[in-house]
């Protein structure tokens, strides 16, 4: 297992976290925002800027092995679910990621507090519930391991479940490899 996908609003912790499992399990991060910002020019893209937008996200989730968190345009999420291995939502509540956004802008300007706000709103309205339809639809492929996580979540228990879940996995490919091997 070696294709990592975090998703989740913004403030909930995808960037702290992609970093903690980049580094534990020596694959390379890429962190969306970073890596393509300069491919994100205003806020209601084009079919163009999209599908280059999505043409460079995929020359990355092309590798063999990555962490890679971050938002992007929603019409490469099922991308990002076809390719991954392994999903991680941060289903981290609104009022928190809304707390955690106030005091990293840490300014009381009320245009920049504005821009922040809506985009945590838009989010928790349009985002979340395309990505909870798509954890729906991949949960039960065996191929993948989705992971579903609020703010309570505890670094060890995801690499456990991480560990326990490839295991299990590793299990159920020989099972079958076995199987087609006898007939």
């Amino acid at each position: 297992m070696s294709k990592i996908c975090i998703l989740g609003n913004g403030c909930a912790g995808k960037t702290t976290l992609g970093k903690k499992l980049s580094k534990d399990l020596s694959l390379p991060f890429f962190e969306m925002d970073e890596k393509l910002k300069f491919l994100k020019t205003t806020p209601f893209p084009t079919r163009q800027q999209i599908r280059h937008f999505s043409r460079e996200l995929n020359k990355l989730l092309d590798k063999d092995k990555w962490v890679i968190e971050g938002w992007g345009y929603r019409e490469t999420y099922e991308d990002r679910f076809k390719k991954a291995d392994i999903i991680i939502l941060l289903d981290v509540p609104f009022q928190l990621c809304l707390e955690r956004c106030h005091k990293r802008l840490g300014t009381n300007n009320l245009e920049i507090l504005k821009r922040g706000v809506t985009k945590l709103n838009i989010f928790d309205k349009h985002v979340r519930p395309l990505l909870l339809k798509l954890i729906q639809k991949y949960k039960h492929e065996p191929e993948k391991i989705i992971i579903q996580i609020d703010e309570n979540f505890k670094y060890e228990d995801i690499l456990g479940q991480i560990n326990l879940d490839v295991e299990a996995m590793k299990k159920h490919n020989n099972k079958q490899s076995e199987y087609q091997t006898k007939f």
